[in-house]
Order: C-alpha cells, then structure tokens, then sequence
C-alpha cells in the first residue's frame, strides 16, 4: 500500500522505492534517477499506480543499467566527507583538509603549501571538531574552489591566447556538471570553475579547445589541427577529462 506524505507517494518497485509527483494538469508520466535516491515519478493527478507500475517495467531494463552505472561510480569516486585527513582532488593532486581554528567571525578554506587549511571560527570551535564530519562546511569549501578555479583558469587563457594569438572577447565561468567549456559566435568564453579538480593538461586542453574556436567555429578538420598544434596527444586528455567528469561532484550543493 503507497504511502502520502505532503502530495508524495511511495512504493516499492523491485528493490527500490519509488516517490510519485503528482501535478494537476500533467498528463504524461516521466521517471528519473538520482544516485542513492529514490526513482522519481511526475505524472498526474488521476493517473493510478497500476498505470504507473505498467509504465516503470517497460523501463526496467534502462533503470537496472543506470543504476548499475550508478553504483560503479560510487566505486571509483567515494563519497567525499568534509572532516580532518579527508583528501580532494586539486590540479590533479589529492590534498589533505586540515581543521584549524581562526581569530575571523567567519569560516573559510586557503591553500597551504601541499594542503587545504578548513579554518573555523573561535566561537564554534570546539574538542570534537577534528573527529566530526562538518556537511556545513560545504559552501566554505565551494567558495574555495570557485576562488581558485577562477583565479587559475584567467591566469591559463591569458598565457594560451597569447601563445596562440587568438583573444577572447570575455570570459566568464560557469558552474555545470559536464559541461566544461563553451565558445559563442561573439567571441565569449564560458569555463566551468571546477575545472579546477583536474591536472593541469586536461585543463589546457579545455582551454586550447576553446580558443580554438575562436578560429573555427566548427569541428572541422582544420580546427583540430589547431588543437593538436599547441595540445599534442590532445585524444589522451579528451578521454580522460569523459571519464573522471565526476570527480568533483563532491563541489554538488546539498540537496
């Protein structure tokens, strides 16, 4: 029997549960997945369970796949917890967090050598910080990685649009989960920030790539050429930056 909490229902389907929104003037059903989450139904308001049942075993065999996919990447990319000795990836190094205490109202996160320095205010530090997880931190730690990733990824266009000799008419960043860069026909230049968690010739490809289109708005021949000129073996980069794309999901805000 479903459950109702709040215009949600719930069931089980196979080994997951499923959550049922309901909208007033929906009249299609459509189903997504998340990892570790629930399957997620919108459909409307009158449309029965068995109806909705019918519709998700016609898409069982793709819901088994992705959640297979799923768990594969909870494999290879662990779930990263905000607490002391926890490491995270930064231009391709995995760098210890350090806990520490700060004269500062506020809480913030700074590079220190060969580490991420997590600095908590005096009024909220207290003995159990270094044994806790702080999932609060979150934004302190998405507000360091914002600051770098811009910081690094200006510093790198400036040197490969000079090397290159093609300038763009601005650059702006963009937080998006695999979508790493992007060039209009006016000439601006959108990274993703979080870029930031790869090494350094991934990150120089994003950007070669990108500049590249500023004399080839296409992906012809003679724009890979371009690539390949100033990012030789750039095939190796490609591939790696397609399957390390959630490597930073760990920068995901809360949800």
């Amino acid at each position: 029997m479903a459950n109702k909490t709040k215009e949600i229902e719930t069931f089980p389907f196979s080994p997951w549960t499923v959550e049922v929104h309901r909208r007033l003037f929906r009249r299609t059903i459509s189903v997504s997945l998340s990892p570790q989450r629930p399957i997620k139904v919108v459909t409307g308001k009158l449309v029965s369970q068995r109806t909705i049942y019918e519709f998700l075993l016609s898409k069982k065999e793709w819901i088994e796949k992705n959640f297979q996919r799923f768990a594969e990447l909870a494999e290879k990319f662990p779930e990263r917890k905000i607490r002391s000795s926890q490491t995270f990836p930064f231009l391709g190094q995995e760098l210890p967090l350090r806990l520490s205490v700060t004269l500062l109202e506020k809480p913030f996160a700074a590079l220190q050598g060969e580490e991420i320095h997590l600095h908590f205010p005096r009024k909220i530090w207290t003995k159990d910080v270094l044994t806790q997880e702080h999932p609060g931190m979150l934004r302190v730690l998405r507000e360091f990685y914002q600051r770098e990733g811009i910081r690094e990824l200006t510093a790198r266009v400036e040197t490969w649009a000079a090397q290159m000799r093609l300038f763009p008419k601005d650059l702006k960043f963009r937080e998006q989960k695999t979508r790493w860069g992007s060039c209009s026909s006016s000439g601006v230049i959108h990274l993703n920030w979080r870029l930031i968690a790869f090494k350094s010739e991934i990150i120089d490809y994003v950007i070669v790539h990108e500049l590249a289109h500023l004399a080839h708005m296409n992906h012809s021949p003679l724009f890979w050429s371009l690539v390949e000129r100033h990012c030789p073996g750039y095939q190796l980069c490609r591939r790696e930056l397609r399957e390390l794309q959630s490597l930073c999901e760990f920068l995901s805000p809360a949800k």
